[in-house]
Order: structure tokens, then sequence, then C-alpha cells
């Protein structure tokens, strides 16, 4: 069913608080990460201790890993059809 182009949308995606399963609150951070993963498949996570440098030197082998793949596929796909 596609939605209609005036339709307002929510895009509240769940966002858990890392730091919330160290307190008395863990069992509903608990809930909401089954929730999310039950039926969003993803969620942002707040508080769980990566440094930005970290995430941003992952980032980079990510791409340049993916790049390589594609580089490689390409390469077989024009062996075997050029």
């Amino acid at each position: 069913m596609a939605i209609p182009a005036n339709a307002a949308v929510s895009l509240n995606f769940p966002v858990i608080n890392m730091e919330k399963l160290e307190t008395g609150e863990r069992g509903a951070a608990m809930e909401v990460i089954h929730d999310a993963c039950k039926n969003w498949g993803f969620f942002e996570l707040l508080n769980h201790g990566i440094s930005h440098e970290l995430l941003d030197e992952v980032e980079r082998a990510s791409k340049a890993h993916y790049a390589a793949c594609r580089e490689e596929q390409f390469k077989e796909f024009a062996a075997k059809t050029l």
C-alpha cells in the first residue's frame, strides 16, 4: 500500500540510551531494544562509549573495502562480457 504524497509520516525510530542499561531502567531499555529489533530492524544508540575517531575510521575502512569489492566485481563482469 503506497503512502499518499500529502500524508504526514512519522519517522520516530527507536533511540536507546546505553547508560540506562546500567541503572534501574535496564528492563525498560531492554524492552525498547527488543521492540526495535522485532519491529524496526534498527535503532540509534546513545552514550555507547565508542569514540568518534573510531567510528570515522570504521566508516573509512568500510567504504574503502566496498569500493575495492565493487572494482573487483566490475573487472570480473567485464572479463565475462567483453
